[in-house]
């Protein structure tokens, strides 16, 4: 089939000679055995500009796909398949916030994000055209500067802290009653209790809505990231065999093509970066500069809500406290490739945008605030010209985007955790389930909580600082959320710190290749008095057997894996029979086979498993476990046969890496890599989670970048995707690095001038043109 791709030629980007190109001086453009980029400028505007054409030649598909998200003009590039997902983006408004928050932006900010746009769009303009947007037809994409900003907001909704479960906890209360909220509830049920909106009237209307949001919203993020769970942790000096401090990362999202991060160093006489940056981004998500180093996790503490809405009978007024209050009314026009244009009528009230599609007049709605549509600005885009980590930290100070646990270390032995993000100050409720608007408490606080009231540490006791979404340990003077995920995989990453006193980057690298789950040695007596006497003997031989490692090849993994996805979706039909699939934190589309809230049900599942508490199942707890398991076998039998010999993890439930275009037949074996081997669970440092209704379809979240750096010996430092640096297939660094990523090994990005000169193999040079 590639025959196909080579037919409209192989479209590689030029990558050696002179470019006459509108810079003020000569901008190299690098590239290694990789195709990792080095960008040398004489200053920051050019700099800029070089990186985002460098960007726009490797991957301008995926961010045109990401800009396109955003902007809700989706159904321009494909038709009308994707109209309620932009539909859904012009109700959210990103492009209309992301121009407010450019406005509000210091100056030399915006001047780097000006810099980038115009470098991504001389490259798209320069050509040779994607694939992707040959075969689809689509013009040239122009790319303006609050478009990077409009991203960060489309991430930020897509990596959600909690929205999704609102909407999940919504659907069940709707469809099954308080009583089952309640019941089946992952984080807090007292505290659920006492949240208004989980006394709502079930209403049939407002049911439908939350069903078409969801599906709306599923629709919009086919295209961007999801699973927003990932590893990080930090070594103080006192705890590495070199005395200076080491810093690991490894983000888990989608398993896409390519992927989500782009491998670039930039260098002016002043200042210089290396990292692995989000597309459209001037700066390194992962990353450091000459003195500090940094990285981050989802942070999910809860920075956006949902609010149920009376809406008049011609939908542009909303109830509140006893009177009508005006909205502002907007219309949208949508481009529909083939069809005529779609007209939106965009609602926003008080609290924020009806996010809900308009299905009845004056019927129920729902309204969504968050702190990444608020008109603030980001102080975050010169976070490379931090001297020391306390620096680094300030540069957090106004940050109007996702929720993060970052993680930095500097050269002088500093090592600090930040959770950054603005966080909300709520007039009432906690947010855990969406609230009458009508309330005179509904909303917030014009302000957000200030930062120094956001929790943090530096160079603690232990020598270490760790986060995998959990909870906070640190105590917080307000209220940051309750839907933190589950703490496995931070429970193993501090056990196995534990082990060593001294650590050093290889091993490092070994500790993100760990698949230990810790749930089962917490269920393994209780999971084993129940099954033993079944007639699933060679079953429970492998489960006696194992010792908890979720490894590719162990058939005792599957076993595992199956007989604990059973039980979750039994334990969910128990006390929700008609929502149990939004309980389980229901796939929002093919591509999405379980939201957040799926992440955070397997710390509940043990803790019910351990304690077994009445009232769940009439047979009790031990023949639900066994049934569970007689299930989970007849599963792995109708998959791969009889002989338990055919049951190994990473044989029935492969990774395959998928492209956006992959997802049609005919095109996944072009775009498409895989099948691989990978094993793990949604509980073990190398995620893999699966659907708890599909346990072998395929992950929703991987590892597709890892990182350690040996803070100040950054030519040690070791960098590697899932996938390559390239977007285009017939690219020799479209998946170069995968087999590097699968061995669980890492590539060095030059830092010095010289090391950069010594690496390169090609080099293009925009020259300034006249005139």
């Amino acid at each position: 089939m590639r025959f196909l791709l080579r037919l409209l030629g192989s479209r590689l980007p030029r990558t050696e000679g002179r470019l006459g190109a509108p810079v003020r001086s000569e901008v190299a453009i690098r590239r290694d055995r990789h195709g990792i980029v080095y960008v040398e400028a004489r200053d920051d505007d050019d700099a800029f500009f070089g990186l985002g054409f460098a960007e726009a030649q490797d991957r301008a598909f995926q961010l045109e796909l990401f800009v396109r998200a955003a902007r809700g003009t989706l159904s321009e590039l494909v038709g009308a398949e994707m109209l309620d997902a932009d539909r859904l983006a012009r109700r959210l408004g990103f492009l209309r916030n992301a121009r407010a928050q450019v406005g509000r932006l210091p100056a030399a900010a915006r001047a780097q994000l000006e810099a980038f746009a115009r470098g991504v769009n001389f490259a798209v303009r320069q050509g040779p055209r994607t694939h992707e947007s040959v075969l689809l037809g689509a013009p040239p994409f122009v790319l303006e500067p609050a478009d990077s900003l409009a991203v960060v907001q489309f991430i930020a909704f897509a990596l959600c802290s909690n929205w999704d479960a609102e909407l999940a906890r919504l659907r069940v209360l709707l469809a099954d009653g308080p009583e089952a909220l309640i019941a089946i509830e992952a984080a807090d049920p007292a505290l659920l209790a006492t949240e208004e909106g989980s006394r709502l009237e079930r209403d049939a209307r407002l049911l439908q809505a939350a069903d078409a949001l969801a599906s709306e919203a599923g629709q919009l993020l086919r295209v961007g990231p999801s699973a927003g769970a990932s590893n990080n942790w930090v070594l103080a000096p006192s705890r590495t065999t070199t005395g200076r401090p080491l810093l690991a990362c490894d983000p888990h999202l989608s398993p896409m093509l390519p992927a989500y991060w782009y491998l670039a160093h930039v260098r002016t006489p002043e200042w210089a970066m290396s990292g692995a940056f989000f597309p459209g981004q001037p700066v390194a998500s992962f990353g450091h500069n000459e003195t500090v180093a940094w990285g981050f996790t989802a942070g999910h503490h809860d920075n956006t809500d949902l609010f149920v809405e009376r809406l008049s009978d011609d939908g542009t007024k909303a109830f509140r406290e006893g009177r009508w209050e005006g909205c502002e009314v907007r219309d949208e026009v949508i481009r529909v490739r083939g069809r005529p244009d779609v007209h939106e009528r965009v609602v926003v009230t008080a609290r924020g945008p009806i996010v809900t599609p308009c299905l009845s007049t004056g019927g129920p709605a729902l309204s969504m605030r968050a702190t990444w549509m608020a008109p603030r600005p980001f102080t975050s885009y010169q976070l490379f010209r931090a001297a020391t980590v306390a620096e680094a930290r300030e540069f957090f100070r106004s940050y109007p985007g996702d929720s993060e646990n970052r993680l930095f270390a500097d050269v002088n032995g500093t090592i600090a955790w930040q959770l950054v993000g603005d966080a909300p100050v709520r007039r009432g409720g906690h947010g855990l389930v969406p609230m009458p608007a009508w309330h005179g408490d509904a909303g917030w606080e014009s302000e957000p909580l200030p930062f120094e009231s956001m929790p943090g540490v530096t160079d603690p006791p232990e020598g270490f600082l760790a986060t995998a979404n959990q909870a906070p340990a640190a105590p917080t003077p307000s209220f940051l959320g309750a839907d933190w995920l589950d703490g496995g995989r931070h429970a193993r990453v501090v056990e196995l710190l534990a082990t060593k006193e001294k650590w050093d980057l290889e091993s490092a690298m070994r500790m993100q290749l760990d698949r230990t789950t810790v749930y089962w040695k917490a269920l393994r007596e209780k999971v084993l008095s129940a099954v033993r006497g079944s007639a699933a003997t060679q079953a429970v031989a492998l489960l006696e057997a194992w010792d908890g490692a979720v490894d590719p090849g162990s058939t005792a993994a599957s076993v595992y894996e199956l007989w604990f996805a059973e039980l979750m979706c039994r334990v969910c039909r128990a006390k929700a029979p008609r929502a149990w699939r939004a309980a389980l934190g229901e796939g929002l589309n093919a591509l999405l086979p379980h939201g957040m809230m799926g992440l955070r049900r397997s710390a509940q599942l043990v803790r019910l498993v351990q304690s077994q508490p009445d009232g769940w199942f009439d047979g009790g707890w031990p023949a639900e476990i066994r049934a569970s398991l007689d299930a989970a076998v007849a599963r792995l039998e109708r998959a791969a046969g009889r002989d338990p010999k055919r049951w190994a993890w990473g044989k029935v439930r492969p990774l395959v890496l998928t492209h956006p275009v992959g997802t049609k037949p005919v095109l996944g074996s072009l775009f498409n890599l895989g099948p691989i081997a990978f094993g793990g669970d949604g509980s073990t440092i190398p995620q893999a989670s699966v659907p708890f209704d599909e346990p072998l379809a395929n992950p929703i979240g991987v590892p597709n970048l890892r990182m350690v750096l040996d803070v100040g010996n950054w030519e040690a430092s070791r960098w590697v995707l899932a996938g390559g640096q390239s977007g285009n297939p017939l690219s020799a660094h479209y998946g170069d690095l995968l087999p590097i990523w699968e061995r669980g090994e890492g590539v060095p990005i030059a830092w010095s001038k010289e090391s950069v000169a010594e690496a390169a193999r090609e080099q293009l040079t925009l020259a300034p043109t006249r005139g």
